[in-house]
């Protein structure tokens, strides 16, 4: 093990968002949009004879090894490009900027959209988090992660105001209030710089009901309620016994 001081970046002062997405590998709230360079897409056609030849192979011979073989060099590849472009973005960073503030994304349930997987996976999303958690120890600069549910994409970064829908599809942000025409991405950037944790000493607030109960914070169910419903979804037939067994009780 390697004990290093930690350092100290260029302008500790300074703080910039960060927006990860899949046109650009990541926009800045200083403007930079950095390029997303695909290697997957660049690579797919080869990657499909690849996998067709190594299916051809008979299993066991010399002919196969070298198709898998092959095939790996080209996955790894791949895997360089995406670590090359990350690790320098995210040192870059942290040795420029004393705060940098980046969105908690669900990537795991992202990766669910059939239509987004593929190019999500070829983004490698979730690396820009896992790099800069121990690069800004490092180097002395600090990371801030805003709320997964924090509405960086529809928030205005001029005046505030919130959209009420934005469809992924529409990729230019216009207010509706202040009549501001940014890029999407630019926007996000621009609202997660200023964002900040709230105070520990804060309480979520909850809805009360009539007769003084607090209500679940989550959709009228408490965690282990919601649990429990995902676990029946394994089940075969056990909504229709539970709707049964719920039935019985109002007889």
């Amino acid at each position: 093990m390697v004990d290093r001081e930690p350092g100290a970046p260029r302008r500790p002062e300074a703080v910039v968002g960060v927006d990860a997405g899949l046109r650009h590998l990541a926009v800045l709230s200083t403007g930079e949009k950095v390029p997303n360079l695909r290697p997957l897409k660049q690579v797919l056609r080869k990657l499909s004879r690849l996998n067709r030849e190594l299916a051809r192979r008979k299993p066991g011979s010399r002919s196969r090894e070298e198709a898998r073989q092959k095939l790996a060099r080209l996955h790894a590849h791949m895997a360089h490009i995406r670590w090359d472009a990350w690790h320098k973005l995210t040192t870059r960073l942290t040795r420029t900027y004393g705060t940098i503030v980046v969105e908690r994304l669900n990537v795991a349930g992202m990766l669910r959209n059939r239509r987004l997987s593929r190019a999500m996976a070829d983004s490698a999303m979730a690396e820009l988090r896992r790099l800069l958690a121990y690069k800004t120890s490092w180097y002395g600069s600090r990371l801030v992660e805003a709320d997964p549910f924090y509405p960086s994409s529809k928030r205005c970064s001029d005046c505030g105001a919130v959209k009420d829908t934005l469809p992924l599809g529409e990729r230019t942000f216009r207010c509706d209030a202040c009549g501001l025409v940014l890029d999407r991405d630019a926007n996000a950037a621009a609202i997660l710089r200023p964002w900040r944790p709230p105070s520990p000493g804060v309480a979520r607030r909850r809805e009360t009901l009539v007769d003084g109960i607090e209500a679940p914070p989550s959709g009228g169910r408490s965690r282990r309620e919601r649990e429990a419903g995902r676990a029946l979804a394994h089940k075969p037939g056990a909504f229709a016994r539970q709707r049964a067994k719920a039935g019985n009780r109002f007889i």
